[in-house]
């Protein structure tokens, strides 16, 4: 069977299709099975056989300024980046760091240990472990 597509000339048309198509590919665990565009930290979601890793770049915000929480099989981040002062007498001439508070909220798949999710916060780089339950993880079965 042969398919037949039309192509825009213009190479901006190309690039929304294919992130839209690329954005769509998401898990469906990511809530509404897209990312969130309004948050300023970009994070990357992976899986092993044994869990879930959530990796969040959060630069120069403190790990006091990083929250976690888990409720109802949503995990939520919430990052506050203070902005810096500035006194009266300077002028601000550009401006394109971003400052304020921040949060992401991710449903999770239902074969999460939620007892057991682990969150580190280093270098600006905040890693969450989200192991899977026992009984989801694959296992071999003996034949007898």
């Amino acid at each position: 069977m042969t398919s037949l597509m039309t192509r825009s000339r213009n190479p901006q048309a190309h690039l929304s299709n294919d992130m839209e198509r690329l954005l769509d590919a998401w898990p469906h665990w990511l809530g509404q099975g897209r990312l969130s565009t309004g948050a300023w930290f970009p994070m990357d979601l992976m899986e092993t056989e044994n869990d879930y890793m959530i990796v969040a770049e959060v630069p120069g915000v403190p790990k006091e300024n990083v929250d976690v929480s888990l409720e109802e099989n949503v995990l939520t981040i919430h990052v506050n980046k203070p902005a810096p002062e500035i006194g009266e007498d300077d002028s601000v001439h550009s401006r394109e760091r971003v400052f304020g508070e921040f949060r992401r909220s991710l449903r999770l798949p239902r074969d999460v240990d939620v007892e057991h999710v682990d969150a580190h916060h280093k270098d600006g780089i905040l890693e969450i472990r989200l192991p899977k339950r026992e009984e989801s993880k694959p296992r071999q079965i003996s034949v007898n």
